[in-house]
């Protein structure tokens, strides 16, 4: 099951990556997101694949397609020039970035606590745990984060209907 998640991940991530379409590649990234809430599943964290769902594969999808489709109201330019060169060098740095990630991520101490034997696996998140760090100890953030949700709904209003 891990590899069939893993590839429905990669497969739309590349598929969003090498798509000219901005429509499809934004189904390309909901099944990204799907991929990765399948991820989650399996890591025995229900939680985290269904917020996964909801709020990426619904909220934030919806939310980039809608304006995508109110903005693009023209076509785009083509570009004026091939540069070979950018993407030979884009490559290398990617590598190089990549390699040097690897090499810090395999050399922390958490990953050599990890493959200690007898290390503790992490408690699986449910929504009591969710609710009460969220509510408790989060309150703030939470609110300013909806206040900031409501301003940004009345701009797309605003900026759709011209005539008020």
């Amino acid at each position: 099951m891990f590899i069939t998640f893993a590839l429905i991940t990669l497969l739309g991530a590349l598929g969003m990556l090498l798509q000219k379409n901005i429509i499809v590649a934004g189904l390309f990234m909901v099944a990204t997101f799907f991929g990765v809430a399948g991820l989650f599943v399996l890591l025995a964290n229900p939680v985290a694949a269904a917020f996964q769902l909801i709020v990426y594969s619904g909220a934030i999808m919806v939310l980039v397609l809608f304006v995508i489709m109110m903005l693009n109201s023209h076509e785009e330019e083509k570009a004026q020039s091939s540069r070979p060169i950018q993407r030979w060098v884009s490559l290398a740095l990617v590598a190089a970035l990549a390699f040097g990630s690897v090499k810090l991520v395999l050399a922390s101490a958490g990953v050599k606590a990890l493959n200690a034997s007898g290390a503790a696996l992490p408690q699986a998140m449910t929504l009591q745990k969710v609710g009460l760090e969220l509510f408790a100890g989060h309150l703030l953030g939470f609110e300013v984060a909806g206040l900031l949700l409501l301003a940004a709904m009345i701009g797309a209003v605003a900026l759709t209907k011209r005539n008020l």
